[in-house]
């Protein structure tokens, strides 16, 4: 027991949630939360848990609830309550998924993990990093942050820069939307030319059409639902001409889909030689899949699973594994400097009480005013000194 009362106190976190490996895209879909349902769910679990904060990660990979409270095992579980009765109110399928819990410095580390890309479909890839610390940002932006939370982001950045200074990890090619541009290669004739569309200019829109633009024989339109002041082309125009692509892959992030079964089913699309190639890289999805299959072959996340990926360099990732050690323990101290925090503003409201108010009144009754001054400024020096001492030991106390 205290094992456990130990990590509550230091690392008060708890990770709910399910990825590629737990859940198809459409059960990690149903999971998605709008902002309403994330303020909900936060006040809640204060209410129950006495929680602090939460972050809510949702990826094409993933799906995560990341919680700070102070009894981080029993938030866990009434986050995974509320997971999977959400689970159990939604028709997806068969095989309904069981979350994983990952509670104390166990989350810590998963969380670590997952910044550098360790837990993601493509290991390696470097837009996780991104998502995961935007999702920590904008939990501050509507008051879903702690304390806790803000020194976990700090941590986890300070981790992905090591990671990508040392390591081979986040190599441009590597992520989702490597995969994206491979499947359309194996779907394409081998060598010929071909006409292709990518849909959505957020980072994995332009990544994936960056990546297609090294085919020489390639070519490659950008669209995007606003091209204000951009070299992208409208989305709805290369909708409309959808026919003349031989394939499209679709990043737009919209709560809905984008491109519809109707643009997929024109007498154009129909007299094509061979049906489109449409690769859906959205959570949700953004593609409408009941379109006839001689029109168009459509492949979503899951998909992509059967898509080879390249192994990461053993020693990268045994370099990774040290550096996520290391952001543990960086990430306990933070919290114990957290959890002690009260005691160090005590500490210097009472320094400044001391230089303020009571040795001033002190002096004043005891001293005439001409040796005053001096011993004040001598008196001030060494409070300073001794709190700084007091202070600095603490410190010191909670790094080794």
């Amino acid at each position: 027991m205290n094992g456990e009362r130990d990590v509550r106190t230091t690392i008060p976190l708890a990770v709910v949630g399910c990825d590629f490996r737990v859940a198809s895209s459409a059960w990690r879909n149903a999971l998605l939360l709008s902002t309403e349902e994330r303020s909900a769910m936060a006040d809640g679990l204060r209410r129950a848990s006495g929680a602090h904060g939460l972050v809510v990660l949702e990826t094409c990979n993933r799906v995560e609830w990341i919680v700070d409270a102070e009894e981080p095992a029993w938030a866990a579980e009434l986050v995974r309550g509320q997971m999977m009765q959400r689970w159990r109110s939604t028709a997806v399928g068969p095989g309904r998924p069981y979350p994983y819990v990952h509670v104390g410095e166990d989350a810590a580390r998963h969380l670590v993990r997952v910044a550098l890309g360790m837990e993601s479909f493509v290991v390696g890839e470097r837009e996780i990093a991104g998502q995961l610390n935007r999702a920590m940002s904008a939990a501050r932006r509507h008051g879903l942050a702690s304390a806790h939370l803000g020194a976990l982001q700090t941590t986890l950045g300070r981790a992905v820069k090591r990671v990508h200074r040392v390591t081979g990890f986040g190599a441009s090619t590597r992520g989702v939307h490597g995969l994206a541009i491979d499947l359309v290669r194996r779907e394409l004739p081998d060598g010929a030319p071909a006409r292709i569309a990518v849909l959505g200019m957020g980072v994995i829109g332009r990544k994936a059409a960056a990546l297609a633009e090294r085919e020489p024989r390639w070519d490659v339109v950008r669209a995007n639902r606003t091209t204000h002041g951009t070299k992208f082309e409208s989305m709805a125009d290369v909708l409309a001409r959808v026919a003349t692509f031989d394939a499209v892959v679709v990043a737009t992030g919209a709560p809905s889909p984008v491109v519809t079964a109707l643009a997929l089913s024109t007498p154009e699309v129909d007299a094509r030689a061979t049906p489109l190639v449409v690769v859906d890289l959205g959570a949700p999805p953004q593609v409408e899949t009941d379109v006839a299959p001689q029109y168009a072959r459509i492949f979503g996340l899951d998909a992509l699973l059967d898509v080879r990926r390249r192994p990461v360099a053993n020693a990268d990732l045994s370099r990774a594994e040290e550096l996520v050690a290391d952001a543990v323990v960086e990430y306990r101290v933070a919290c114990q400097k957290q959890s002690v925090a009260p005691l160090l503003g005590g500490i210097w409201d009472d320094y400044d009480a001391l230089l303020s108010d009571e040795v001033p009144a002190l002096l004043a009754t005891h001293l005439p005013a001409a040796d005053r001054a001096r011993l004040q400024v001598a008196l001030r020096d060494a409070i300073r000194a001794y709190t700084r001492k007091v202070i600095g030991g603490i410190e010191r106390a909670l790094e080794d």
